[in-house]
């Protein structure tokens, strides 16, 4: 019942991103560029980097919580995610060799902003953290494909150096499957959807922050970049 309906609410988000979602209309539009690619993977490595730690803390909270099967599914889970940031390192990498640039890029505030939310469901109740995980996983199986051929033919950026959302659209066909049914395994109070939902509908809200952040950061360098690039009257 619980996953039946957050697997709906992420449906529908998919829908409605497709359309209005500047990260998926600018990919169309055939304007998203290395440079805001540059700051979208960036702020993904910040936020895996802190996966491993945030499935330790679940886990510990469920223990503390007397939730044993809980904590060892994300036990289990921590597990799986081991190297994943080996897959968004290299896939920057590869975006400041276009760039021509090293300096790197500092996670955006918005992201920052996301890691908060998700320690402080977390911390209210480890459960919650189930939802995130849920959304993580099955919104990058239902558009991850989609968006990358997009920058593929419409802004030229080749899916090969998009590792990090290829491997995760791959590898999380099944962990979406598994998520449904370890939800609705682990959290068996029906009162606990409304909180559940909400906490799709929150990350959700900072996703949808983040992604307007990415284009505003690209589209503010690339003007700067061009005003440097113009000579002086």
């Amino acid at each position: 019942m619980i996953a039946s309906a957050l697997r709906v609410e992420i449906e529908r988000y998919a829908v409605k991103m497709s359309a209005q979602n500047p990260l998926f209309t600018r990919a169309a539009e055939g304007t998203i560029t290395p440079a805001h690619l540059s700051h979208y993977l960036s702020s993904l490595r910040f936020l895996v980097d802190h996966t491993l730690p945030h499935l330790a803390r679940a886990s510990r909270r469920a223990r503390a919580c007397g939730r044993y099967s809980l904590a060892s599914h994300f036990e289990k889970k921590a597990g799986e995610e081991v190297g994943h940031d080996v897959w968004a390192t290299r896939d920057i990498e590869g975006m400041e060799a276009r760039l021509r640039s090293r300096g790197g890029r500092d996670p955006l505030k918005s992201m920052r902003a996301l890691v908060r939310f998700i320690e402080a469901t977390i911390d209210e109740d480890p459960a919650l953290h189930l939802s995130y995980m849920l959304f993580a996983e099955y919104f990058v199986v239902l558009l991850g494909p989609a968006w990358l051929q997009l920058l593929e033919e419409r802004c030229g950026i080749p899916r090969s150096s998009m590792t990090f959302i290829a491997n995760h659209a791959e590898v999380d066909r099944d962990h979406a499957e598994e998520a449904l049914d370890c939800i609705d395994e682990l959290v068996g109070d029906p009162r606990k959807l409304s909180r559940m939902r909400d906490v799709v509908s929150k990350t959700i809200e900072h996703f949808d922050v983040f992604a307007r952040a990415v284009v505003d950061a690209g589209d503010e360098e690339q003007r700067a970049n061009a005003s440097v690039q113009v000579p002086a009257a």
